[in-house]
């Protein structure tokens, strides 16, 4: 990336923003950038690494707090810098656990108390954040308070008189700047792992037509340009079929909480093929809570083995995503790619093929050439391409 595609400017209306410098295509990766602070969330703790957001079944834990985990040594030695101050403050608090917005602000206020120089700052700084305080509600602002109070009980094995910090490192305002401008991080297979902050891409302005996505690659995050995107459906598509029925469906689906034993996982799937076959009559797939409920259960047939079953579910999903993200987008893509693995599996290798060139016409423009998902999803199209051959 060249450092002057993107500079800082002023947005009427909208306070500061990003625009490019020169003429861009699509693919072309306009920023990469480390995060100020990043922390797992508190659901996927001890499933990801602490330091490289990466999963692993056989991770090794800090000897002293017993709550973080790491890959090996590497990660571990990479990630103590940002660690050190709050292993004490995570073991002092035991079998207590802080909530991911206050284990984040901890991170911040050390970071703030060292003196370091941070890539993500390079055109927006952590002071230069807007914490839009005046248009908080004041019930949000008495929530605020409670965490920067639980901030300061989490922190007291470190930091025992907050009132003697500098000026600059306010609670309360940190939990205001952390409320607007923090980022889901979310792995290869789009499923959240993390939340961190990035201060450079808190300029992005929102758009329901975007002419960029971001994507991540373990904690990194990298602003992608793509082809303008065009909103294919409206409220009332999203909400197709009887109301009590995706109703129902909806409740079911904000009830699932990250199911991580075979029992769990049988449940879940249980659940969703009771109400899938219920609602055949009465809702379509392209109904939003219905793609959802079909995502989960792919989801759990994956996790439980069944693989036929996975494809027939992941299979009903593609015209809705085709539906909702139009164009390049990195969700459609990570789809097309699951669905051509379950078909490859399946040994339907023409199928899969085709599905995993789909994938890879939209990755290469939202990942890149570089990132691990679209080396991985190379991999896997070949395998199908050599198996086709000797066929």
């Amino acid at each position: 990336m060249e450092p002057a595609a993107l500079e800082k400017f002023p947005s009427p209306g909208k306070g500061s923003g990003l625009r490019c410098l020169r003429r861009l295509r699509p693919g072309e990766l306009l920023f990469r950038a480390e995060p100020f602070a990043y922390v797992v969330t508190k659901e996927q703790l001890g499933g990801v690494c602490e330091r490289c957001l990466r999963r692993n079944e056989h991770l090794h834990r800090c000897s002293q707090c017993k709550v973080a985990k790491y890959c090996g040594k590497s990660c571990q030695k990479e990630a103590w810098q940002d660690h050190k101050q709050e292993c004490k403050c995570l073991k002092s608090i035991k079998p207590n656990f802080p909530p991911d917005s206050v284990r984040l602000a901890g991170r911040i206020v050390f970071k703030l108390l060292r003196p370091s120089v941070c890539l993500s700052e390079k055109l927006y700084s952590f002071s230069d954040l807007q914490s839009n305080t005046e248009q908080l509600s004041e019930e949000m602002k008495e929530g605020l308070r409670h965490l920067a109070q639980t901030l300061q009980l989490y922190l007291k094995a470190e930091i025992q008189d907050a009132s003697q910090l500098p000026p600059a490192i306010d609670f309360f305002q940190i939990f205001t700047k952390v409320t607007c401008n923090c980022f889901t991080i979310s792995n290869g297979e789009m499923q959240d792992v993390g939340v961190g902050l990035y201060p450079s891409m808190s300029l992005l302005n929102h758009s329901c037509d975007p002419n960029c996505v971001i994507v991540f690659e373990g904690y990194q995050l990298l602003l992608r340009s793509i082809q303008e995107i065009q909103i294919g459906e409206e409220d009332a598509e999203k909400l197709a079929g009887e109301e009590h029925a995706w109703k129902e469906v909806k409740d079911a689906v904000n009830g699932v909480r990250c199911p991580k034993s075979k029992e769990e996982w049988e449940q879940v799937l249980a659940r969703c093929q009771n109400l899938l076959s219920s609602n055949a009559d009465r809702l379509p797939d392209t109904n939003i809570y219905q793609l959802k409920m079909l995502d989960c259960a792919m989801d759990a047939c994956i996790n439980l083995g069944s693989w036929e079953k996975a494809l027939n579910y992941g299979s009903r999903t593609l015209g809705p995503y085709r539906l909702y993200y139009p164009g390049f987008h990195p969700l459609r893509a990570v789809q097309l790619m699951r669905v051509g693995k379950l078909q490859y599996s399946q040994d339907m290798f023409p199928q899969a093929l085709e599905t995993l060139k789909q994938a890879y016409n939209i990755m290469k423009v939202t990942h890149g050439a570089d990132h691990s998902l679209m080396q991985a999803l190379m991999e896997l199209k070949e395998q199908c391409e050599a198996v086709m051959r000797v066929q």
